[in-house]
């Protein structure tokens, strides 16, 4: 190195420091400026004559702490090279960021004589690297507050409603989720409504308040009936929703006779409903298209009898799609064997039960996760 430096004119070196796009300062071992290039004085305002004699603390902007530079200090006195980074003072004020790099200078004796600070502007990097943070920051207060709005509508504290015990679960995998639910009592039945609705983030919890709106004011209304239900439903949001869609189940418990139950629901592209009912398990299913797409869709409405003792587990995509053997698909099987094994159990360990069991199997969960567990006394 020292053969090529040599064979080098030292006028060259000199021009390839005084035309360098780095700021570069060298000071002798008390800190004194003994050399500034013209890019230092172009950065800072200060001329080659301003800064020699000088310390480079003239651009010291009380930004830094005092242990700051204390530590840089003690890094290159001992010999060693310190790199980091200043937020800076120019001569008229302003304020700047540079990436510096200051390494000893030793003769052939191994004796520190001078240090070398090479030097870049970094403002225009810091101030876009600040306004991504304060727009990182404003989103996740956006998905707070949706968070907070997407888990005060869903229902799930329940009513009270004689013959039936409810209980629910609900386990958003993201800060805001798509699940949603709500379960009312309307004229005399018992009004179970879920949904899954496509993405996360504030889109979907804007989605959840709409829903929750237009179901609340469908009930409101008197419009308990499934297929009119969710036929109304789908006309009152499809303008809005734009492009998102969701599933849908949606079923009306009312008394029959002896404690009994009558369920009349519709299911819309969303999982089965399961029913156990002396420890017989079966899978309720309705022909229903995607919500929020086309006009004019076909909703078949079924009915089942509940008798006492019997249960009804609505539920979410995310509790059953898993993957197995490297293949991610819906697995009902896990949901059934689940239901099946904690049938002894009281209803909320039931559900508690299921979640456990199904989310502890399953090592790629990525999506919400919603259960209403539903027992006829």
């Amino acid at each position: 190195m020292k053969k090529v430096l040599s064979s080098i004119d030292q006028a060259v070196l000199l021009r390839a420091i005084e035309q360098s796009p780095a700021s570069i300062v060298i000071t002798d071992t008390n800190g004194t400026i003994q050399y500034v290039n013209p890019k230092f004085e172009s950065i800072t305002g200060y001329s080659f004559a301003e800064a020699i004699g000088k310390n480079p603390r003239i651009l010291k902007s009380g930004y830094q702490p005092l242990k700051f530079y204390e530590n840089m200090w003690n890094t290159i006195l001992r010999g060693e090279v310190w790199d980091g980074i200043f937020h800076n003072k120019r001569k008229d004020g302003s304020f700047f960021w540079e990436h510096c790099v200051i390494a000893p200078v030793v003769d052939e004796k191994g004796n520190v004589t001078h240090f070398v600070a090479i030097k870049e502007d970094i403002t225009e990097k810091k101030e876009q690297e600040e306004e991504i943070l304060k727009r990182n920051e404003i989103i996740n207060k956006d998905l707070e507050y949706a968070r907070r709005v997407q888990h005060s509508i869903i229902n799930t504290k329940v009513p009270d409603f004689p013959g039936l015990h409810i209980v629910t679960r609900y386990i958003p995998y993201d800060y805001v989720g798509g699940d949603f639910f709500t379960i009312q009592s309307v004229n005399n039945s018992l009004c179970v409504f879920m949904a899954d609705i496509t993405g996360h983030g504030v889109p979907a919890a804007l989605f959840s308040s709409l829903l929750k709106y237009a179901v609340d004011k469908l009930w409101h209304e008197g419009i308990v009936n499934p297929d009119e239900f969710i036929t109304t439903l789908n006309d009152e949001l499809i303008d809005v929703l734009s492009g998102y869609y969701f599933t849908a189940v949606y079923g009306v418990l009312t008394p029959y006779n002896n404690g009994n139950f009558t369920m009349m629901y519709t299911r819309c592209g969303h999982p089965y409903p399961v029913l156990l009912s002396n420890n017989s398990v079966r899978m309720l299913d309705s022909t229903g298209t995607l919500l929020g797409i086309h006009t004019n869709i076909n909703v078949t409405c079924d009915e089942v009898i509940m008798n006492k003792g019997d249960r009804l587990f609505l539920y979410t995509d995310g509790l059953i799609e898993m993957e197995i053997a490297g293949k991610k698909d819906l697995h009902f099987e896990q949901l059934v064997n689940a239901i099946k094994a904690s049938n002894n159990l009281a209803l909320a360990d039931t559900v508690n039960s299921i979640v456990n069991s199904i989310v502890t199997n399953n090592k790629s969960v990525d999506d919400d996760i919603a259960l209403i567990g539903i027992e006829v006394d």
